[in-house]
């Protein structure tokens, strides 16, 4: 039987069809309305439970919501101001490859926030920093003793 784990709704963004699950520790996993047990709407703080497939988040249902929360995200209110068109907007999201890369307005298309991802740096790149590391201490070196 697969283990199941549990995280908060710490983003709902595109009317609830994608989110953010933050499980601690730097845990953080993206969703998409796919991966919701059908019924389930997420609301921001929501006590979530999830099985991981492929190191996505999958059949995530509800475990524990505040009391007082709403019952609906549809009534939670996630709508912000354009800074492009002044309309009072939900942003939408791009989704590359499972991940949010950014959002835009709807109204005018304009980009509002774009999400990078750091580059993973490889051993060759590694290497190379460092010798050019030494390469620039060495020629500092023979510049400032005049044996160059």
């Amino acid at each position: 039987m697969e283990e199941k784990l549990k995280g908060v709704i710490t983003k709902v963004m595109d009317n609830g069809n994608i989110g953010e699950i933050n499980c601690g520790k730097n845990n953080k996993f993206t969703y998409t309305s796919e991966q919701l047990h059908a019924g389930y709407s997420p609301v921001l703080n929501d006590v979530v439970e999830f099985t991981l497939i492929e190191d996505q988040p999958f059949a995530i249902t509800l475990y524990h919501r505040q009391k007082g929360a709403p019952a609906q995200s549809s009534s939670v209110d996630l709508k912000v101001k354009c800074p492009h068109c002044g309309q009072s907007i939900m942003p939408k999201a791009k989704v590359v490859e499972g991940k949010v890369k950014s959002t835009f307005c709807p109204k005018c298309n304009e980009l509002l926030e774009k999400f990078e991802q750091p580059p993973k740096t490889n051993f060759t790149n590694w290497v190379l920093g460092i010798l050019i590391g030494i390469l620039l201490t060495l020629l500092i070196y023979f510049l400032a003793t005049g044996k160059l």
